[in-house]
């Protein structure tokens, strides 16, 4: 009998009355008589987690949707949509059909219903009132144990979001701070708390100037963090003003474990994700967790001896460094002294959103790949995502091919893949609603559980693969190929015990040859397709050569799951191939001829860092001869390791990979300079200098992040550096890119690529002096995207492109480059007449969208307009380039 499902039998029908009606009395029935059943488990390698927002997921008890306090609005942004406990349990069988086996679900507890501070809602679970409480938007706490109940009677698992650093913000600080004087400048914030409502104790000692509750040290009495890079202020101080719960403080210690136990025995909970992990310290995790008193030891006593804990430690690496997983690996802690058991992977999805939405080199994934098998203690219980409700979606950023490689990655590599409720319809709004009437960010009304749909199609198909073939979860990981000079090849094996799989991808947008890959598998072995993104276009079975290695033309955006199924005749290869010309460790900063043998008559490909889409031709004589060139013109700046390959595609033949180097650099002197320094530095910006900064004191208004005071443009090749030299330039929020409260949209004129579009996307304005583009990139901190002007709206940006330029930022200088590379200009033949037009605005970091422009003066948005009018802070005139 299924180990989960000796569940009693007056559990079982709660949980099947409640999920059936979708609806109860709207009455508080919090009271659960007896514990929860006992459940093992799960091995956590082999689980895929679907991630869900109650609010945003299913309404399935309208009932309780408004709670007469002004906070249920599904039109806006920052208020209720209606989603709830009951809707999750209707929509299990949709949940399980995709492949997933836990939902983990965000904060289900009391929250703070509207900041009227911040003029936004509690709908995400993470501003509690009371961590001992369901809120009452989303049900009571028989609702909740009948969603874990049906959970469990379907082999499936639940995971709690939870919070131990903060609550809501039921109280901030004006004017400066001083230590000494703490309660200096504190403010309880009247209307936090709907009217009836109350924090439960010791949450309700709260008043910094009330003596009692001073001293019991509830809360860190520090204003909001003001530069994340400091390691007090991330400790003690005030995340986004959310009330600082003092973990030192052992009456605090006390009420978390208790509040999180009650959820893992009233309920039945199977495993924690952890909120904003690092902005808590070390001991506390040791005791949470690991004390007589904490998490574990309650989990083991209800069944559940392999209790997950997931990590969000908002933390990524830089191309080529591990500087992200130092920070997470730390919260692991000590043999002596551990904290938690898994962490999610950050570094890996910043990677991956470089990688397949930014065209960055696919040896960036193997260096991370590399690292992760490395560093982590067990890397196949880290949780590995492509997006969450934090950040903008992939496919808000890349093609939806884009999106299937990174998943196509996501589910054939170590770790436990989560997949973001919407992901698998295609969704590209950050936090919008799965359920007809809930928000949506383009306003439709729309039910978007389709089972049929070809991304749940595609996602099914890949899960059901991971979970037939344990080789996927379980497998060793070995990188068989990657491209260091961008897009292109990527191929990595799993193997467990005599099974073996292999996965290839071409993340290039043309195709690419593998060429003479190792495969580290006998002559002759063959390899049978499980899965391809490009079916019809390639064989079924690939076979190895006499050394075991596989050449192949990769289609544009590939991907392709291989497993070894016995054996055939290997490969021939072809020995009349050759390069005469002496180029092996050549260092080029000049073009060079270059010429070697082949088959008479036999039209050969001279293959550059594997691209067959910008291979040149050339034709062997009747002598056997042929001769051709190496271009340097579309290499990219630096000292780059180049490979060289001959490609017979009539007979499938290929000479091995020569590899060389490239040695370009920008010259000293800028081509073009421009000096804009003027009033936009002076707090206010826009047309006439009408608009003022948002409020909020990260945004200096005496030398705005927003105002550009020179740009400076500098050419080699086709590659073309935009140096932009801010009036200011912050890192306050430790951002991926290195800078924030400063987005830019940039666009490009490519006279090359034929007619362009005028308007711009999303800022209410068109290009000036009647002038087009084809290219746009939006960068700020956390997001960096390339488009073309095809599909391009008022309302909605062009066509995802990779690759986009690469971000080097100069802090003491003030300056931010962008470094385009040939590729993203269209291999342009020519400069000439190329030209850069140069805007600025904020964006929001979780949702990537620009901060909205308003009459009146408001924390995080810019104001003295409205929102007709451009939202462009600072622009500079057109940058027009000569060669």
């Amino acid at each position: 009998m299924d180990k989960n499902r000796n569940l009693r039998l007056t559990t079982l029908a709660t949980a099947l009355i409640i999920a059936l009606s979708g609806c109860h009395d709207g009455k508080d029935t919090q009271v659960v008589d007896d514990n929860a059943p006992s459940v093992a488990s799960p091995d956590w390698r082999d689980q895929v987690i679907y991630f869900l927002m109650i609010d945003r997921f299913n309404d399935g008890d309208p009932s309780n949707n408004d709670q007469g306090a002004n906070e249920y609005d599904p039109t806006s942004d920052a208020k209720f949509s209606g989603g709830d406990l009951a809707g999750v349990a209707q929509k299990l069988d949709y949940i399980q059909g995709l492949g997933a086996s836990a939902v983990w679900i965000t904060p289900p507890v009391a929250n703070q219903w509207w900041d009227p501070a911040q003029n936004y809602g509690g709908y995400h679970g993470y501003w509690a009132r009371d961590l001992q409480q369901v809120d009452e938007h989303f049900g009571d706490l028989a609702s909740y144990r009948a969603l874990a109940d049906a959970l469990h009677d379907k082999g499936m698992y639940l995971i709690q979001d939870i919070v131990v650093n903060h609550l809501g913000n039921f109280f901030t600080y004006s004017g400066s701070y001083d230590p000494a004087q703490p309660c200096t400048g504190f403010e309880l914030i009247p209307g936090a708390l709907a009217a009836g409502q109350s924090l439960p104790a010791p949450l309700n000692q709260n008043d910094c100037n009330k003596a009692a509750d001073y001293a019991a040290a509830i809360y860190h009495w520090t204003p909001a963090i003001s530069d994340h890079n400091v390691e007090e202020q991330e400790l003690t101080y005030q995340l986004s003003d959310l009330d600082d719960l003092n973990t030192d403080t052992p009456a605090v210690r006390d009420y978390l474990k208790q509040s999180y136990r009650y959820w893992i025995d009233k309920v039945g909970v199977d495993a924690f994700r952890l909120d904003t992990v690092k902005y808590v310290d070390h001991d506390f995790y040791n005791d949470f967790f690991h004390a007589d008193d904490g998490i574990f030891a309650d989990a083991a006593q209800r069944g559940r001896d392999d209790f997950l804990t997931l990590g969000e430690i908002f933390e990524t690496s830089s191309p080529y460094q591990t500087d992200g997983e130092a920070k997470l690996l730390a919260y692991l802690g000590t043999q002596d002294k551990p904290e938690l058991t898994s962490l999610l992977n950050f570094p890996l999805q910043a990677t991956m959103n470089r990688v397949f939405a930014g065209g960055q080199p696919t040896a960036q994934l193997g260096y991370r790949l590399r690292k992760m098998m490395a560093l982590y203690p067990d890397p196949y219980r880290l949780g590995n995502f492509v997006d969450n409700h934090d950040m903008a979606r992939l496919l808000s950023q890349a093609s939806t091919q884009d999106v299937k490689q990174a998943l196509f990655t996501l589910l054939t590599l170590p770790g436990i893949p989560v997949i973001y409720q919407g992901t698998e319809q295609g969704f590209a709004g950050y936090r919008d609603a799965m359920f007809d009437g809930g928000y949506r960010e383009d306003g439709q009304q729309l039910d978007s559980f389709n089972p049929d749909s070809d991304m749940y199609r595609f996602l099914q198909g890949l899960t059901r693969l991971r979970q037939e073939h344990k080789v996927l979860s379980r497998g060793d990981l070995q990188i068989l190929a990657e491209d260091s000079t961008g897009a292109g090849v990527f191929a990595y094996s799993r193997t467990l015990g005599e099974e073996e799989a292999m996965v290839i991808l071409n993340t290039g947008d043309t195709p690419m040859l593998l060429n003479q890959m190792a495969t580290g598998a006998a002559a002759g072995t063959r390899f049978s397709l499980l899965d391809s993104l490009n079916d019809g276009e390639l064989a079924d079975d690939l076979v190895t050569d006499d050394e075991g290695r596989l050449t192949l033309a990769l289609p544009a955006k590939s991907a392709l799951l291989l497993k070894a199924d016995g054996s055939d005749t290997p490969q021939a290869g072809d020995a009349s191939l050759s390069l005469t010309t002496a180029l092996a460790d050549a260092v080029l900063a000049t073009d060079l001829p270059i010429m070697g043998t082949g088959t008479p008559g036999h039209p050969l490909q001279l293959v550059v860092d594997g691209n067959l889409g910008t291979a040149q031709t050339v034709t062997v004589d009747d002598a056997g001869q042929w001769q051709g060139s190496l271009s340097v013109r579309h290499f990219a700046i630096g000292e780059l390791a180049h490979r060289f390959a001959l490609y017979d595609s009539q007979s499938g033949a290929s000479l091995a990979d020569i590899a060389f180097w490239s040695d370009l650099s920008y010259p000293d002197t800028p081509s073009l300079e421009l000096d804009d320094s003027g009033d936009a530095s002076e707090g206010s910006g826009g047309p006439l200098g009408s608009y003022s900064l948002p409020t909020d004191a990260s945004f200096d208004k005496q030398n705005s992040q927003l105002a550009v005071e020179s740009a400076r443009v500098y050419q080699a090749g086709s590659n073309v550096r935009l140096s932009l030299t801010m009036a200011n330039l912050t890192d306050t929020w430790a951002p991926t890119n290195g800078f924030d409260h400063v987005g830019f949209s940039l666009f490009i004129h490519l006279p090359e690529q034929g007619e362009g579009a005028s308007l711009l996307p999303k800022l209410n304005a068109s290009m000036p002096d009647g002038s087009d583009w084809q290219r746009q990139v939006v960068a700020f901190g956390w997001q960096n995207s390339l488009y073309g002007s095809d599909g391009a709206s008022a309302s909605g940006f062009g066509t995802p492109l990779t690759p986009a330029p690469t971000i080097q930022v100069d802090k003491d200088s003030r300056t931010i480059s962008f470094d385009f590379p040939s590729q993203s200009l269209g291999r342009p033949d020519s400069l000439d007449g190329i030209q850069f037009y140069v805007t600025t605005w904020d964006l929001d970091g979780l949702s990537s969208s620009y901060r909205p422009l308003q009459a009146e003066a408001g924390s995080w948005n810019f104001s003295g307009g409205d929102a007709s009018e451009p939202l462009i802070w600072d622009e500079l005139p057109l940058l027009t380039l000569s060669e």
